[in-house]
């Protein structure tokens, strides 16, 4: 039996780190599954899900924790194993917005697709400088998964309505990986 974990890493960036993790798992047999890691800053920032074999897991939560320090913060958090059908009925579009950057534009879009229940698989974020005038432009990329029986259509139309509201460009397509 195997137990499963989220592990959360935040630290200044350097060399090194991800090396530093690794062999605590490969310590402890464990199984890298899943991971996003990011220079954020100057900082590193990364979560990870693995697999453990279940009585090796509190050791390995004690090895990962222990490793935190006054520069490095590390949660180790219990999960579930993925379950294959959560959101199989779930359509999957690309969201992309683009604009002068300015307060609350993660906030608007993110109370939208939260009142349609639409889940936020995965979101990439920037700020990036502007050709020509060097203003900040806002960047997002986001995975959405559309629940069954919304119309895209109408979903497109909303966001287009919130794009104008806050001065930004959203667009929506379908993710190269699913038919809709």
């Amino acid at each position: 039996m195997r137990s499963h974990l989220i592990v959360t890493i935040t630290c200044p960036d350097r060399p090194g780190i991800v090396e530093r993790i690794t062999e605590a798992l490969v310590g402890h047999s464990a199984n890298w599954e899943e991971s996003r890691f990011a220079r954020l800053g100057g900082d590193f920032a990364g979560i990870v899900r693995l697999s453990v074999p279940s009585e090796n897991a509190a050791a390995l939560t004690a090895t990962l924790t222990a490793m935190a320090d006054s520069e490095m913060a590390v949660l180790v958090k219990q999960s579930q194993p993925p379950a294959a059908n959560d959101w199989q009925q779930h359509r999957l579009c690309e969201l992309r917005l683009s604009g002068a950057d300015h307060e609350g534009i993660v906030h608007k879009v993110a109370a939208y697709l939260a009142s349609r229940s639409i889940n936020v698989d995965t979101m990439e974020t920037e700020v990036v400088c502007a050709p020509i005038t060097a203003t900040p432009l806002f960047q997002m990329v986001a995975r959405i998964q559309v629940p069954p029986g919304l119309p895209i259509a109408g979903l497109t139309a909303d966001l287009l309505q919130i794009g104008e509201e806050l001065g930004v460009d959203i667009e929506l397509s379908p993710d190269a990986t699913s038919a809709l």
